[in-house]
């Protein structure tokens, strides 16, 4: 297994196989990419050309991709995946990332949700297209990563949401049609508590049996702006990670607003020694050697 950082920050952590750099999150904003960490690209998920553009937003029966539609719930404002302008653009900056940094790992693929997008430039196109409302917009997604696949020259991982059983009618993704353009997928499985790592371990599960390319799940530290009372505890993150990590998943990725708050992390979890003599039986040791890595940098 494989253990990186997840970083709103272009900070390296120590004690980590890698780092990722968000430099384009789903806020918006974009930052200048760093040649020694993999660069996190959200696409469609954009709240400033959302609010520069609102005509570009994907629309629904029951309202638009915005955060305000409570329909949905949206954690961002969202864009229509077929404006030409807006693709084009991002395939440039995507070109540009890659060529300044270890790689490209995907954000906001897809359709925003159920229902989208029913513009009339998407209805049009599904139209013409002579396919099922379900089957175009699957090619809409595809299609577009097969145009990143093609100026992407290192590593490309594509991120999905955790949903292993109805993402083709969610979202248009079809993951047996995105692998060939993939090196990997990370699944992003962000909570603020993770005390019932059942689940999470579930999902990695149904999740290894589908995907068919090496996969990656991100769990959620200490996201920016939070209150530290009303974020997973070290304990949690510790149990789940050895949950998840006994399914057979690839890595591990732990995402922070910044590095120090990783470090924080890590100290947690050294100081941990009751628990992770606990875990030592729980089928997972790959997680405990990290720790124990840990404990000669920050013990």
């Amino acid at each position: 297994m494989k253990f990186g950082t997840y970083l709103f920050e272009p900070e390296k952590v120590l004690g980590f196989d890698f780092d990722l750099f968000r430099v384009k999150p789903e806020v918006g904003r974009r930052q200048p990419p760093r040649q020694d960490m993999y660069s996190n690209v959200a696409i469609f998920g954009d709240n400033v050309t959302a609010r520069n553009h609102p005509e570009w937003v994907s629309q629904s029966e029951h309202g638009p991709a915005l955060r305000t539609n409570d329909r949905y719930n949206f954690r961002w404002d969202i864009l229509c995946p077929t404006v030409p302008e807006y693709r084009e653009e991002m395939l440039k900056y995507i070109e540009e990332v890659d060529r300044a940094s270890q790689g490209i790992w995907l954000n906001s693929i897809h359709f925003a949700d159920h229902g989208h997008c029913t513009c009339p430039r998407c209805k049009e196109k599904w139209q013409k297209s002579g396919l099922s409302w379900l089957e175009w917009r699957k090619k809409e997604v595809t299609d577009y990563i097969a145009q990143i696949r093609d100026v992407v020259k290192k590593e490309l991982v594509i991120g999905l949401l955790p949903d292993p059983v109805s993402s083709y009618e969610r979202f248009g993704i079809d993951f047996d049609a995105l692998a060939p353009y993939a090196d990997a997928f990370n699944v992003v499985m962000f909570s603020k508590n993770y005390a019932t790592p059942w689940y999470w371990e579930m999902l990695c599960m149904g999740f290894k049996k589908l995907l068919k390319k090496p996969m990656y799940i991100s769990l959620y530290v200490f996201g920016p702006g939070d209150d530290p009372k009303e974020v997973p505890s070290p304990a949690e993150l510790l149990t789940v990670s050895v949950r998840c990590g006994r399914t057979g998943i690839d890595g591990i990725l732990y995402l922070a607003g910044k590095a120090s708050q990783i470090v924080d992390f890590q100290k947690a979890a050294v100081d941990k020694i009751e628990l992770r003599q606990k875990l030592r039986n729980y089928g997972c040791p790959e997680v405990l050697e990290l720790v124990e890595r840990w404990e000669k940098i920050v013990g």
